[in-house]
C-alpha cells in the first residue's frame, strides 16, 4: 500500500462514513436520459465510428469487451453487431466474433487488438454512455452498495425498495441485479430473493483457489491470439502506474486488473473455464469498492506483479508468464485478507434501506 494509502487507512474519522458518501455520490449523479433501447444506443455509436473511419477495417470485435466498454451485458452488444452485419459495417470470420469492413463494404484480414474506448473511436467523439438505460444507470451504484455491504455481513436487497430509491422500475433493477449475479457479487435464494453476502475469508481463499488453478491454464490456452500490440499496450500502461502509483485511482487500477485478468485470458477457447473464472472475480469487484471508498492507490507490489506477468509475454515465454501470474495470485489473496481483517474491525458503515441485513 502506498503511503497516502496507509494514511487513510489510519484516519478513523473517515471510516465510519467513507461509504455513504461514494454510494450517495453514485446515486446523486443519475440523471434523466433517452429511453433508446441498449442495443439501439450500441448500434448506432458504432455504426457512426466505423462510416466515420475511426474504427481500423478489420478490427475483431467481441461481445464482453465491448459489453464492458459500454457497461452493460453481452445481449444487446450480440443484438447490435447482428444489427451491423446486416447493414453490411460487420462481417463474420472464422473466428470468434465480427470483423469490420472496410471502407468499400469489403471483409478485410482480421485484425486482434485490445478493444477501448480508443480503439472504438470514441476519443473523438461522446463517450457511449450519455443514454443509458434505467438498469444501467443504477448499475454501478448498485455495485458499490453491494461490495461494501457484504464486507460486513449478510443481506438481502429488497427490490421494490432499491426501485423506490433509484424512481427506476422494478424490472430495471431486477437486470441490474441479474448482471451483479453474473459476477457473482449477489445471488437467488430458493424463495426468489436477493441475497449478498457475507464475505468471509474462506469465500475469497476459495475463489482464489479457483483463479490459481484456472488463470494461467487460461492464459497459456489464450497466449496464441494475443496481439503483440495490445502485450505492449498494456507494458506501457502497467510502467507508467510503477512510475507514479498515486496517480492511479480505484478505476484505473481496475482496469489494469482487466487488462491482466480478463482482456489476456480471453482468447482462450474453452468458455466453461472462462466463465468459471468469471464467477471468482468477486474479490476483484470488492477491493475496487474499498479501494474507491477510501480513495486508495494501489500497493508498488502489485504493479510490479503484474510487469512480471506481462513482460515474459512480450518476450514470447509464456511458461514465465504463466509462473508470474501463479505467484501474483498467491500474493494478491494474502493482501485481499488481510483488506479483510481490515474491514472486520471497521464500524459497520450506513447503507441505502433496500439493503436490509440478515441477522
Amino acid at each position: 500500500m502506498t503511503r497516502s494509502a496507509r494514511a487513510a487507512l489510519k484516519q478513523p474519522t473517515r471510516t465510519d462514513q467513507a461509504a455513504e458518501p461514494v454510494i450517495d455520490a453514485l446515486i446523486d449523479t443519475l440523471i434523466d436520459t433517452d429511453k433508446r433501447l441498449r442495443y439501439r444506443l450500441i448500434h448506432d455509436q458504432l455504426k457512426s465510428a466505423i462510416a466515420l473511419g475511426r474504427i481500423a477495417p478489420g478490427l475483431v470485435l467481441l461481445e464482453g469487451p465491448v459489453a464492458r466498454i459500454f457497461g452493460t451485458s453481452r445481449v444487446p452488444v450480440r443484438k447490435a453487431f447482428e444489427m451491423l452485419h446486416a447493414d453490411g459495417l460487420l462481417h463474420t470470420f472464422e473466428g470468434r466474433g465480427y470483423i469490420v469492413a472496410g471502407a468499400d463494404g469489403s471483409a478485410p484480414e482480421p485484425l486482434r487488438a485490445p478493444l477501448s474506448e480508443a480503439s472504438l473511436g470514441f476519443d473523438q467523439a461522446q463517450a457511449p454512455l450519455e443514454l443509458p438505460s434505467n438498469s444501467e444507470r443504477i448499475y454501478h451504484a448498485l455495485e458499490a452498495a453491494v461490495s461494501i455491504a457484504i464486507a460486513f455481513g449478510h443481506y438481502r436487497i429488497d427490490e421494490s425498495a432499491a426501485a423506490t430509491a433509484f424512481g427506476v422500475s422494478r424490472s430495471a433493477v431486477r437486470e441490474a441485479l441479474s448482471r451483479l449475479r453474473d459476477f457473482g457479487l449477489v445471488e437467488k435464494s430458493a424463495y426468489s430473493h436477493w441475497l449478498a453476502g457475507p464475505l468471509t475469508a474462506r469465500a475469497v481463499a476459495q475463489d482464489y483457489e479457483l483463479r490459481m488453478l484456472l488463470e494461467p491454464a487460461a492464459l497459456r490456452a489464450s497466449y496464441a491470439k494475443l496481439s503483440s500490440e495490445m502485450i505492449e499496450s498494456a507494458c506501457v500502461d502497467i510502467e507508467r502506474a510503477i512510475r507514479d502509483p498515486d496517480s492511479i485511482d480505484a478505476d484505473g487500477l481496475q482496469r489494469l486488473e482487466t487488462t491482466l485478468h480478463v482482456e489476456c485470458l480471453q482468447h482462450a477457447s474453452n468458455k466453461k473455464l472462462l466463465g468459471t473464472i468469471d464467477h471468482a472475480l468477486m474479490p476483484l469487484t470488492v477491493n475496487h469498492a474499498f479501494f474507491n471508498a477510501f480513495n486508495l492507490h494501489p500497493d508498488p507490489a502489485t504493479l510490479v506483479e503484474h510487469r512480471a506477468v506481462l513482460r515474459p509475454l512480450l518476450d514470447g515465454n509464456i511458461d514465465a508468464a504463466a509462473d508470474a501470474l501463479l505467484d501474483h495470485l498467491r500474493a494478491a489473496q494474502r493482501r485481499t485478507l488481510q483488506r479483510l481483517k481490515v474491514l472486520a474491525v471497521l464500524p459497520e458503515p450506513d447503507l441505502p434501506a433496500y439493503m436490509q441485513r440478515i441477522v
